[in-house]
């Protein structure tokens, strides 16, 4: 068995029916926790989050999703620079690591994903320019505004997501929730979980 194990550390993002046949088995592949499940509508992203999280995060249960609400569009680039201060007013930095071990055919034995609360280690001048970034090269005009609140450690927090109102995706830059997953990891937690269930 030959172990594999990808660590990604993300400041601020830097996550078994028929709707899920969409996703191919290449092991490239990836996905993340907004749209794995079939997106039809904006808010079915944040559906999505709620529900694979605690699924295919192995402590995801470490957060509690309280509930979401739309806020509105996108006016303009302040409008945009007020929701991301918000975020990184409220930053709780996660760092995520996935971890996988694969037999000589390839085939996925063990799939692990799991994120952690880091320290902040930027100053005050490079957080300032992550701000900039953001708002001004991935937050668009029209973008549609969700609020999320959850739980983490006891604490309520509020994280402003932006999803594009044409393609229904979730911009993941920004994001403490947009990790991209290999496919893989959905497929194996889906296969053990119908195993289990025929036993």
């Amino acid at each position: 068995m030959n172990p594999i194990k990808f660590i990604f550390l993300v400041l601020f993002a830097g996550i078994f029916t028929n709707s899920y046949a969409q996703y191919t088995t290449k092991s490239h592949d990836k996905v993340n926790l907004y749209e794995y499940g079939g997106i039809v509508k904006s808010e079915d992203n944040l559906k999505n989050l709620f529900r694979n999280f605690p699924l295919y995060v192995e402590n995801g249960n470490e957060i509690d999703f309280l509930s979401y609400r739309f806020i509105g569009t996108v006016k303009n680039k302040k409008e945009a620079k007020k929701y991301v201060n918000k975020n990184f007013d409220d930053l709780v930095p996660i760092s995520w690591s996935i971890s996988s071990h694969t037999t000589p055919e390839r085939k996925s034995v063990m799939s692990s994903i799991r994120f952690e609360v880091q320290l902040i280690h930027e100053t005050p001048s490079e957080l300032r320019k992550m701000r900039e970034t953001i708002f001004k090269e991935y937050v668009n005009l029209n973008d549609e505004v969700y609020a999320i609140k959850y739980v983490i450690n006891l604490q309520e927090h509020i994280h402003y997501v932006f999803i594009n109102p044409h393609t229904k995706k979730v911009q993941l830059k920004g994001n403490i929730f947009g990790i991209e997953i290999p496919i893989s990891h959905m497929i194996h937690i889906n296969n053990n979980a119908i195993s289990k269930e025929e036993k």
